[in-house]
């Protein structure tokens, strides 16, 4: 099962919808700020499953702050972050919520920037702003899953290709 990951879209969704399309994913993910955007995935794209919850700038959201969903055997924590105390490149104590939901992958966004960490063996995943990095680079995140493991996890600039984090700009 291959998943995108997007967060911080913030009303400008044309490379969501161009990345939707060249990568035919089985699943979406949104994390919020604009949650309206994960609606147009939603109503553009209703063969594909999308996931979502509201951020910080979702006023009058129906979205939850979290959700636990399970996705091929792995029980993924979603959240924007902020009510989780994130900042920056430290995914604050997403890791206990996670792992007091029995989930083996955490995601996030909220602060711009894209970041892997891996606490209490739960893999923590940002994939910074499709629309308004922090870093340089506006990016989302591919994950690739099966039979309860992750096959693959890689950064994506707007163009589909495969970016650094370590090249990213501060």
């Amino acid at each position: 099962m291959n998943i995108l990951v997007f967060s911080d879209s913030h009303g400008r969704v044309l490379d969501m919808f161009n990345l939707v399309e060249n990568i035919s994913p089985d699943a979406v993910i949104h994390l919020g700020d604009y949650d309206e955007d994960a609606q147009d995935l939603r109503r553009s794209y209703p063969n594909i499953t999308v996931y979502s919850v509201r951020g910080n700038n979702d006023y009058g959201s129906d979205s939850p702050w979290f959700s636990v969903v399970t996705l091929e055997g792995i029980k993924f924590y979603l959240t924007h972050g902020h009510r989780e105390g994130v900042v920056w490149t430290s995914s604050g104590n997403i890791s206990e919520y996670a792992q007091k939901f029995g989930c083996s992958i955490a995601l996030y966004g909220h602060t711009h920037c894209a970041n892997h960490v891996i606490d209490n063996d739960i893999h923590i995943f940002n994939p910074g702003s499709i629309s308004l990095p922090r870093q340089g680079v506006a990016s989302c995140l591919s994950l690739e899953i099966q039979n309860g493991e992750i096959i693959n996890s890689v950064f994506l600039n707007t163009d589909g290709e495969p970016i650094s984090l370590t090249k990213q700009k501060k």
